[in-house]
Order: structure tokens, then C-alpha cells, then sequence
């Protein structure tokens, strides 16, 4: 067989590769690509059948009644807020709960360890009325410590684990170099430690950031005055009777996918980084 024969054929499964990879590539761009086209229709262009794939008119005036009219940018706001000291204090907990799962070994923690697994079995909605009565009788509704301290349980026991994975894969080597070098615990876990975890630490942030920016349930019932609506929330209000004006829903929600996005770009870079690269040699 001649040389270019050769190369042809350990070319082919490469390129199959990368069709199918195409493939699955578009099939998850489609709703994403149809939400920006919507968004940028007429309201009558959004309910033409058969359906533009391309705006006749492009025009941004959906997402200029979406800020306006549906208030939008308080429940960016909003959101933002929940967000943010959601993800921290979840983080935080996690940091300090995952450190002492990997690093000591004490009574019960066994037990403490199947207790945060069996916590993720029960579904949100079970929690619902005995959370918003307490939150009721606490006088928090319509806050956002109610808000933040419901996602912040929701998140904490999934981020325990995965930093609790992050950190047993970490050579004890460098707890006892850094306690040789003079740090205590929480100095060897602070300068030493999350600097190389900082891929657990990334993905984590995305996961409870991403979990409390588009939880509904509880957002639809602890936040029911308007001022206090989350993106979810406000999309889901946008929905009247007498009207589903999906071309401002769609504006709605690309606004609404922004802030993830541009978190996931900002610490992309800890994700694809090795767990402990270069740390300690072998």
C-alpha cells in the first residue's frame, strides 16, 4: 500500500471523530442559537409559522422591554446577590468541612460522611413548608439571608464531597512541609493547600454559583414581592394569561445567562489546570 494510502486511512477515524464530535457540538448549540434568534424578533415574527430561522428585522428592542417593562435589572440584581454570598459561604463551609473529612481522623466521621450523602437523597420540595414556615416565623421572607441560607444547604453537601476529593488527592507531604516551615493548620491550609486546589475550588464555585442563580422553587416562594424576584422568577412572571411574548422571554433569558457565563470564562483557565502538576515529585 503506498504512503498516501496509509495516510488516508489514519486520517479517516480522526475525521469520523470530529464529525461526530461536530455533531454533538451543534445538537447542544441549537437552543442556544434559537434563543438568540428569538431575541431578536418582532413579537409577531416570534409566533410565525413556519418559524424564521433568521430574524427578518433584527432589532434589540426586546431586550430593551425586558430591562424596562419586566424590571429586569433588579432581578439581575437580585440574583447577583443571592449568587454571590451563596457561593462564598458554601465555599467557605466546604473548605474547612472538606480539610477535616481528609486530613483527621475522628469518632463519628463515618457517620458524619453518610449523613451529608443521605442529606442529597431527599428532594427540594419536601423542605418547602417546613422551610418557609421557619423562614415565616423568623420574619425573613422576602429576604435574602432566607434566600441564601436555603441554597447554601442545598449546595454544601455536594461541594463537602468534592473538595473533600480534592484534598485526598493532595500529598500529606505539603501539611507537613508547610507545619515544619512554621504554618499552623489553618496557615498550611490557606497559602499551601488551596493554591493547588484551586481546580476543586473553581469547579465548585461554578457548580453552587450556577445552583443558586437558577434554583426556582424556592426563590418563587420565599421572594414573593417583585422587588425581590430572581431571573428565574421574573422569567417565569413574564408568562401572563392573555400573553407569552416569547421573543422578550428569550431576551430575558440570554441576559440571564450572561453572569454564569462570564464566570465560567473567568475561571476556565483553574479547570483545566492538574490537580497538584509539579507539587511534589515522585
Amino acid at each position: 500500500m503506498s504512503l498516501s494510502g496509509r495516510a488516508v486511512r489514519k486520517q479517516f477515524p480522526k475525521a469520523g471523530i470530529y464529525v461526530l464530535l461536530l455533531c454533538f457540538a451543534g445538537f447542544a448549540l441549537f437552543p442556544i442559537a434559537w434563543m438568540v434568534s428569538t431575541s431578536l424578533k418582532g413579537f409577531q415574527e416570534s409566533f410565525r409559522l413556519p418559524p424564521s430561522w433568521i430574524p427578518a428585522r433584527p432589532s434589540l428592542a426586546p431586550y430593551a422591554e425586558a430591562w424596562t417593562l419586566a424590571s429586569f435589572g433588579r432581578q439581575i440584581w437580585n440574583s447577583t446577590v443571592v449568587a454571590f454570598w451563596t457561593t462564598v459561604t458554601a465555599c467557605a463551609l466546604a473548605v474547612f468541612a472538606g480539610y477535616g473529612f481528609s486530613r483527621f481522623r475522628f469518632r463519628g466521621r463515618s457517620l458524619l460522611l453518610r449523613f451529608v450523602l443521605i442529606s442529597q437523597m431527599f428532594p427540594a420540595a419536601l423542605m418547602i413548608v417546613p422551610y418557609s414556615m421557619m423562614m415565616a416565623r423568623l420574619h425573613l421572607v422576602n429576604t435574602y439571608p432566607a434566600l441564601v441560607i436555603a441554597f447554601t444547604s442545598f449546595a454544601l453537601p455536594f461541594s463537602v464531597y468534592m473538595l473533600r476529593g480534592y484534598f485526598d488527592a493532595i500529598p500529606r507531604d505539603l501539611d507537613e512541609a508547610a507545619l515544619v516551615d512554621g504554618c499552623g493548620r489553618i496557615g498550611a491550609l490557606a497559602r499551601v493547600l488551596l493554591p493547588v486546589a484551586a481546580p476543586g475550588m473553581a469547579a465548585t464555585m461554578i457548580f453552587t454559583w450556577v445552583l443558586a442563580w437558577n434554583h426556582f422553587l424556592f426563590a418563587l416562594v420565599l421572594a414573593t414581592d417583585s422587588s425581590m424576584y430572581t431571573v428565574p422568577v421574573g422569567i417565569a412572571y413574564q408568562i401572563t394569561e392573555f400573553d407569552i411574548p416569547w421573543n422578550r422571554l428569550m431576551a430575558s433569558s440570554v441576559m440571564g445567562s450572561l453572569p454564569s457565563i462570564i464566570l465560567y470564562v473567568l475561571l476556565q483557565r483553574y479547570l483545566v489546570q492538574g490537580l497538584s502538576a509539579g507539587a511534589v515529585k515522585a
